[in-house]
C-alpha cells in the first residue's frame, strides 16, 4: 500500500470523527420541531373539533349512541 493511500486513509478517519453525533443532533432539532408544529395544529379548535368528529363517528359505528365528546 502507498504511503499516500495510507495517509489519506488517517485523514478521513479522523474528520469524520463526530459526523454521526451532528447527524442525530440534526434530527433531533428537527423532530423536535415537527412535534411543536404537531401540537399547536392539534390544540387549535378546527381540529380538536376534526378530532371530536372522527371519534363520535367511530362510536356510532361501532354501535355505541349516546356518547358526545
Amino acid at each position: 500500500m502507498s504511503k499516500a493511500l495510507v495517509v489519506a486513509r488517517r485523514f478521513r478517519k479522523h474528520s469524520e470523527r463526530g459526523a454521526a453525533s451532528a447527524e442525530y443532533a440534526v434530527t433531533m432539532v428537527a423532530a423536535c420541531g415537527f412535534a411543536g408544529i404537531l401540537i399547536a395544529l392539534l390544540k387549535s379548535s378546527a381540529m380538536m373539533s376534526l378530532l371530536k368528529a372522527i371519534i363520535n363517528f367511530a362510536l356510532k359505528a361501532a354501535g355505541v349512541d349516546g356518547v358526545q365528546i
